[in-house]
């Protein structure tokens, strides 16, 4: 007997989650960075800001294209609404989607006119930034998998 799951609510709350909880890493990677103190944050070295959205947007895009595609996988299968859908095209359009845009914000930002950024605004840019990354590739991740799925489910 297979559970019919509502798939947009499913997909709305994998994006709050992921908005949230790469929000709050987005914060405590910066920290443990660049710390909490009050200062100016140079673009280039020394404390090279700019380069700081290749790792972030590696990572956020990384995490918030698998963990989300492999808990709602498992999720279907249960409800047996989907085969086994393979994860590995689905992250890698992810990390795509997440090296790309850390790429464009760290040209901007060695190439744009401003060489250092104060230090509490930086932090508020890389946890919305973080945020924003993180809804957006678990909404490409578990779209492409609902797509997938249902696919699958049909041939």
């Amino acid at each position: 007997m297979s559970t019919r799951i509502d798939l947009q609510q499913m997909l709305r709350r994998e994006q709050a989650v992921s908005a949230a909880i790469n929000a709050v890493l987005s914060a405590v990677f910066f920290a443990l960075v660049f710390g909490l103190a009050a200062r100016p944050l140079a673009m280039g070295a020394p404390d090279r800001f700019a380069l700081d959205f290749l790792p972030q947007g590696l990572m956020v895009s990384l995490m918030a294209s698998l963990v989300p595609t492999l808990l709602i996988r498992a999720k279907l299968r249960k409800a047996g609404q989907g085969a086994l859908v393979k994860v590995a095209p689905i992250v890698v359009r992810g990390v795509l989607i997440g090296l790309a845009s850390a790429a464009v914000l760290a040209a901007l930002a060695l190439l744009g006119p401003v060489q250092a950024v104060p230090s509490r605004p930086a932090l508020a840019f890389k946890i919305v930034y973080g945020a924003l990354l993180g809804l957006a590739c678990t909404r490409a991740a578990v779209s492409s998998l609902f797509a997938r799925a249902t696919r699958e489910q049909a041939a």
